[in-house]
């Protein structure tokens, strides 16, 4: 049913004639709305919009599960992806990938990259096109193959600027030569949106049979095949793995561990848990929605209230109620359809700061943006919430009570509490809500707290840590890389300020992990027994005293343990606990390896350290072993110190650690001038970056509740003022017979009051059922923590009697005279 040109322009004077209800309505309507857009621009981004690629619901991840082994879910091995994508039948296509590093020396400064070393079978997989040159083929991932790298469309505009000829070019990584042999479009982000360059994956015919399960395999379903087949289909397969390949995946093996396979969609892959939260963050701001047009409907009230006279001539005059009906919807639709252009502004504001606060490991970042979907929902609010608070006038005043509103002055009598029932509850249900939302952000607000309380296991002040990694070309050999790693601790010790200085594989919380067998000596394992798996980390001296790490018992590597003929280890608490309770794990011998023809390279416990919180500081801390790393050639002579190619450095300064980051750089570049550095923080920073979700769900949540308090507040003031107005009579007559100012101003709080209650009330009981779905956001606090409800609870009813005393006090200032008058 749509209006004629004359109707919208009879319409917008009206509303014009009244630009403060206009004016307030537009902009309550449209800080609802803007919430609402933003956060579903998140939600249609990351969860609902198919990923960006043709067809993309046939892609799923291939996965094992190894129950006897106790890990629920790891990756795809050479092996596995081989065997997979040769035998069996349910897909058009196999693929895996792994993140990678390389270092680009071929221009003025060195750079480290951040990549992906894939199969040829991605490309293909993911059914991607180049932007420019072309993707792999079968033959560049073989075995002597000429070297090649596909570029990211950033870096080739950053890095190569748009160098039109880029195609065929030779750039040195990790000190080799690679040919550029395509470029991929702007919008290909895979497998994350960091990825700067692809190289082939490799796959040497003497790794087939290793156990090595540490790449991601992809897959893309034939039409017609379901995941339970495609499943079933693995497993016929994955038995056969080491007759066709054997070595170390046996098996005896394969059954002791309970390894089978099992795939997801690509989609639930790349999303992970985070749905949990955005699902929860669209919920609060639907409730500002709510709250908005509750706030709406109560103005369109008092509106209402002053056109009795207006709705009671047209009735007498022949107007039905779905005339009526229509005015109202007509006002109420213009008005949310202004709402809903100016929610569309504020929601753009919203959107870019969404993304630029949004956590780093937040999936599909950059998909976020105010698509067609997310106009089409904003239009679809905007339209629902124009018909909530249009309706509500035309329920209470669409049958006029025709002899008492034409009566003239037929307003002027008092208001009973009848009248204002409805207005009321409006109010209660924006203090529930508000509540609602208030407890929320408190739980939030608590478990960040709790989260920055909680001991990491390492110092958060006065550490600078970077990340390097030696190429192949410059660092053929251990001795090289031992020696390189010796300087550059020598020379970083050496600089003013500096305190302590250590190398490790793998920082907490940042550079992955790596799980290993260990072998105990005193429990020696029983034919076809497996190994526990535990967290393995390999370390410099230095380290633990750079790190802060608590030393529990023994003592930590020392530069002699390099060059000893027995290769010594440390381990946390929780490990000493686990296999030595009640004694102690100094002295005891460990191995990192399976024996092999009897012999066993053991490694002597030389200490204890504290837990260090390695998954991220709302996790628990996994059981760890360290290894003395090797930082000299005749460490790695003995034949028991280890070295790595890539490895973190920990520095602790007496003063600002980032106040050192030129200096510790230019020693990188005094050893080595094309070797670039990378991740240059604190751990201040890497402590902060673990929290990053919760910290970002708190804000979220936090900016949510505030929103609400303010409207909800509002919402008291507003209709309290309406009252005030409306009982000016009775105030005038109730203070000409002798009552006091301050008894006024208590009966009108009170009113307020009561209503907050009721809302109050309604709110905690919905807040135990909403908070429930929260356990899975909250650390360290219960979902229903009584002091949190409690401290909301008196919050939102001190805030709604500063609403309610503004009012009261106008209402206790009345002159007798004047009310008399009213009227």
């Amino acid at each position: 049913m749509g209006w004629s040109p004359s109707e919208m322009r009879f319409l917008l004077r009206r509303l014009l004639r009244t630009p403060g209800f206009t004016a307030i309505a537009v902009i309550t309507l449209a800080v609802g709305i803007g919430a609402n857009t933003a956060i579903f621009s998140v939600v249609d981004g990351v969860l609902l919009r198919p990923l960006p690629y043709p067809e993309s619901e046939n892609l799923v991840g291939l996965w094992h599960s190894g129950p006897g082994i106790g890990i629920p879910q790891f990756e795809q091995s050479n092996t596995s992806y081989t065997v997979y994508r040769e035998h069996t039948r349910s897909f058009e296509g196999i693929a895996m990938y792994g993140s990678t590093s390389l270092n680009l020396t071929s221009s003025s400064e060195p750079l480290r990259l951040t990549g992906a070393q894939v199969t040829a079978s991605l490309f293909p997989v993911l059914r991607a096109s180049p932007a420019r040159g072309r993707v792999f083929v079968e033959t560049d991932d073989d075995v002597g193959a000429p070297r090649v790298v596909i570029l990211s469309d950033q870096l080739w505009k950053t890095r190569f600027g748009s160098d039109q000829d880029i195609v065929g070019r030779t750039l040195q990584l990790d000190g080799e030569a690679y040919e550029v042999i395509g470029v991929m479009p702007a919008d290909f982000r895979f497998p994350y949106d960091e990825t700067q360059l692809w190289i082939p994956h490799v796959i040497p015919p003497e790794v087939l049979g290793l156990a090595n399960f540490s790449y991601i395999g992809i897959g893309r379903l034939k039409e017609g095949i379901s995941l339970e087949a495609a499943t079933a289909d693995l497993n016929r397969v994955l038995p056969r793995m080491p007759e066709l390949y054997p070595g170390e995946l046996t098996a005896e093996l394969l059954e002791n561990a309970g390894i089978t396979a099992f795939i997801n969609p690509m989609k639930n892959d790349i999303v992970g848990d985070v749905g949990t939260v955005l699902w929860i963050l669209l919920g609060t701001v639907g409730f500002i929605l709510i709250i908005a047009c509750a706030n709406v409907a109560n103005l369109f009230l008092v509106r209402a209230e002053g056109r009795q006279k207006e709705t009671a001539v047209r009735t007498a005059l022949g107007a039905g109620r779905g005339d009526l009906f229509r005015t109202y919807l007509a006002e109420s639709t213009a008005l949310s359809l202004m709402g809903g252009v100016l929610g569309v502004g504020l929601a753009t504001v919203g959107v870019r700061t969404l993304v630029a606060m949004g956590p780093e490991n937040l999936p599909r970042l950059g998909e976020i943006g105010l698509h067609g979907s997310v106009l089409l929902f904003t239009l679809g609010i905007s339209l629902v919430a124009g018909l909530l608070f249009g309706a509500v006038p035309v329920f209470k005043y669409g049958r006029p009570d025709l002899a008492n509103a034409l009566k003239e002055g037929g307003r002027g009598g008092s208001v009973g509490r009848e009248r204002h029932r409805l207005n009321n509850a409006l109010v209660a249900t924006q203090v529930a809500l508000a509540l609602m939302l208030l407890v929320g952000s408190g739980l939030m607000a608590r478990s960040f707290f709790e989260l920055k309380n909680v001991d990491p296991g390492f110092r958060t002040e006065g550490v600078l840590t970077l990340r390097l990694s030696l190429p192949n070309q410059e660092y053929p050999d251990d001795r090289q890389m031992a020696e390189f790693y010796r300087e550059l601790a020598e020379r970083v010790r050496g600089l003013p300020g500096v305190q302590e200085v250590g190398l490790v594989t793998n920082l907490p919380t940042t550079d992955g992990n790596n799980n290993a067998a260990m072998v105990v000596e005193d429990l020696p394992l029983q034919e076809g027994d497996l190994p526990p798996i535990v967290r393995t980390n390999v370390a410099s001296d230095g380290y633990f005293e750079a790190m802060g790490v608590r030393l529990v018992e023994g003592r930590t590597f020392e530069p002699a343990d390099y060059d000893s003929q027995m290769g010594v280890a440390i381990v946390s608490s929780s490990t000493a606990e686990r296999y030595w309770p009640g004694e102690s794990a100094v002295g005891k011998r460990i191995s990192p390896a399976l024996p092999q023809n009897g012999e066993v390279p053991w490694f002597e416990i030389v200490g204890v350290v504290g837990e260090v919180r390695d998954d991220g500081l709302a996790l628990e801390a996994p059981a760890m072993v360290y290894y003395a790393m090797a930082t000299s050639a005749e460490g790695v002579e003995a034949g028991d110190g280890v070295v790595y190619r890539t490895m973190s450095l920990a520095v602790r300064t007496s003063g600002d650690p980032l106040s050192l980051s030129a200096a510790v750089r230019n020693e990188v570049w005094g050893l080595d001038s094309r070797l670039p550095v990378a991740n240059m923080r604190t751990t201040g920073e890497i402590a902060r970056e673990s929290a990053a979700r919760t910290t970002f769900t708190m804000v979220m949540l936090g900016i949510a509740a505030a929103m609400a308090l303010l409207l909800g507040m509002v919402g008291v003031y507003g209709v309290l003022s309406y009252v005030v107005s409306q009982r000016t009579r009775e105030f005038g007559v109730r203070l000409a017979m002798g009552a006091r100012e301050g008894q006024i101003r208590g009966m009108v709080v009170r009113q307020g009051l009561t209503v907050a209650a009721v809302g109050v009330a309604a709110g905690l009981a919905g807040g135990f059922a909403l908070t429930r779905l929260m356990k899975a956001l909250l650390f360290g606090v219960s979902a229903t923590d009584p002091f949190t409800f409690g401290g909301v609870a008196v919050l939102l009813l001190a805030v709604s009697a500063l609403a309610a005393y503004l009012p009261a006090r106008r209402a206790s200032s009345v002159s007798p005279v004047e009310a008399l008058r009213h009227d």
